[in-house]
């Protein structure tokens, strides 16, 4: 499991950190995968963190959406987009709590609309 990689390896702090901030949302759950550990809300995935050796990896379920407001973020695939960490410093604390807050709301809205789909296409 990376979770236990993590906890113990080189960005333990950085990984301990993202953590605490992560799980200090009421609605985010944490899953233990083989190659990462993620988080998610009860509409989708929020974040995944593993560590990629040269750096650690904070990627953003909502990322393509979110690189519109925070241009920082980097990665060019269809939908997750990534922030890397290379020490404590690097985690600005105020910032990450902004950006999952907007992904909180972003998967809401995502689900409403699908919600909202569903139901159009019952009516017609």
């Amino acid at each position: 499991m990376q979770f236990y990689k993590d906890i113990n390896g080189k960005y333990a702090e950085v990984f301990l950190k993202l953590r605490e901030i992560l799980l200090s949302f009421q609605d985010i759950k944490e899953t233990k995968n083989a190659k990462q550990t993620s988080y998610s809300d009860s509409y989708a995935i929020v974040a995944m963190m593993r560590d990629r050796g040269d750096k650690f990896v904070f990627a953003l379920g909502k990322g393509y959406v979110l690189q519109e407001k925070y241009p920082f973020l980097e990665g060019d695939g269809k939908i997750v987009r990534h922030m890397y960490f290379y020490d404590m410093s690097d985690v600005n604390e105020a910032l990450i709590r902004e950006i999952i807050e907007e992904t909180l709301v972003l998967n809401m809205e995502a689900d409403e609309r699908k919600r909202l789909k569903k139901n159009l296409m019952k009516a017609l």
